[in-house]
């Protein structure tokens, strides 16, 4: 047999690969093997039937949680993604320079989905933060430490995360931002920030950011966002920002996704360059985030086409991550992590972080999720 696997008559949707129309995916050896119409099914030991059905990279949320206070998703992450269609994920600081050996050790035993990290500026990550801010305490701050765990984990650390918000940091300045660029800029990796409700004016951040920092939870709806203290346009600062290379992140969370925010940006040509989720276990079962094709469906409701949609969730992430090439697409060659996604013609109630619903006409049901050229999941009807 030439094949291993065979995805016939998808719409396959691989818009960084130029990918685009009514084709068959063949699969062998854990890898892509062709993209084209009509491939022999004779050929192949296995056969999937996806005709009326998206036909994606796997997907890759490249914002959320695996070990918030040392457990949350934790070794049931792959249960979470595997049904999302997503075979890809970052963990967005939940662990410092004390606590990342125990994030590995999760990861190493417990986890098949691919994962990568951000190390949190902070010693202890995100730990016990319903008592204070992990940088509440400037001692806590270790950018040797941080600086050292990435260059001793170069499989797993590919960034400095920062929260950035009432009762996180120690001081309402630039000088907690000063402090993690320079960490990152240590490390020579980038900076993510969390931004929701900051105390200080977004342009006063992105003034001490560089090209390929990060920027996230972009469609907060709370104090000094995207839009300044007035809400109705996107500022200036930040759509300069973004054209030099700064990368806005969607990443809904329970507390960072307005959908007034998102209409007017998206109303302003103001799309985020990534969209993830900031999952945990309690967003994840409670909402009002569930997994990333929830919140790609609710862009969609908004007026992102499905094509600004799946980059934004595979070839745009997979760059920031080290990927490229071999992850987020459907190129021959690359791993095999393929999605197979419904887009369902059924009315959703959606719910942002703020308690505003929708009522959407369409939604995105993930339905076969491939990970390394074996199927993962499939979804019971």
């Amino acid at each position: 047999m030439t094949y291993d696997l065979l995805i016939q008559g998808g719409e396959v949707c691989d818009p960084a690969a130029g990918l685009r129309g009514a084709m068959d995916v063949a699969i062998a050896g854990g890898k892509i093997a062709a993209v084209a119409p009509s491939l022999p099914a004779n050929e192949a030991r296995r056969t999937i039937g996806a005709k009326g059905r998206l036909v994606t990279p796997g997907l890759i949320d490249i914002h959320a949680h695996v070990f918030v206070n040392a457990h949350d998703m934790g070794g049931r992450t792959d249960h979470f993604c595997k049904a999302s269609g997503v075979t890809t994920l970052c963990d967005a600081g939940s662990t410092g320079s004390a606590t990342f050996a125990g994030l590995r050790q999760v990861l190493d035993r417990e986890v098949r989905t691919r994962v990568r990290a951000f190390v949190n500026l902070s010693a202890i990550g995100i730990t016990g933060t319903s008592r204070g801010g992990e940088l509440s305490h400037f001692p806590y701050a270790d950018p040797e430490g941080c600086a050292r765990t990435i260059a001793e984990n170069p499989d797993l650390a590919i960034g400095v995360k920062l929260r950035y918000g009432p009762g996180l940091v120690w001081e309402y300045t630039t000088e907690p931002v000063k402090l993690a660029r320079r960490t990152a800029a240590m490390a020579g990796v980038p900076l993510m920030i969390h931004i929701t409700d900051s105390p200080i004016p977004l342009p006063e951040i992105l003034a001490e950011m560089a090209p390929g920092d990060i920027i996230t939870h972009c469609y907060h709806g709370r104090a000094n966002g995207i839009m300044g203290e007035e809400k109705q346009f996107v500022l200036k600062e930040v759509v300069e920002a973004q054209r030099h290379g700064i990368i806005f992140d969607c990443a809904h969370g329970r507390n960072h996704f307005s959908f007034p925010m998102i209409e007017k940006a998206l109303d302003q040509g103001f799309l985020p360059d990534t969209i993830s989720t900031d999952l945990t276990v309690t967003s994840a079962t409670r909402g009002p985030v569930f997994d990333l094709p929830t919140t790609m469906t609710k862009l969609l409701h908004f007026g992102m086409s499905l094509d600004d949609l799946v980059a934004r969730a595979t070839s745009a992430p997979a760059k920031i991550m080290g990927y490229q090439g071999t992850v987020g697409t459907l190129k021959p060659g690359a791993n095999a992590d393929v999605t197979i996604i419904e887009l369902r013609d059924e009315p959703v109630e959606l719910r942002d972080s703020d308690g505003n619903t929708v009522t959407a006409k369409r939604r995105l049901v993930p339905q076969v999720t491939v990970k390394d050229g074996r199927v993962w999941y499939e979804r019971a009807e």
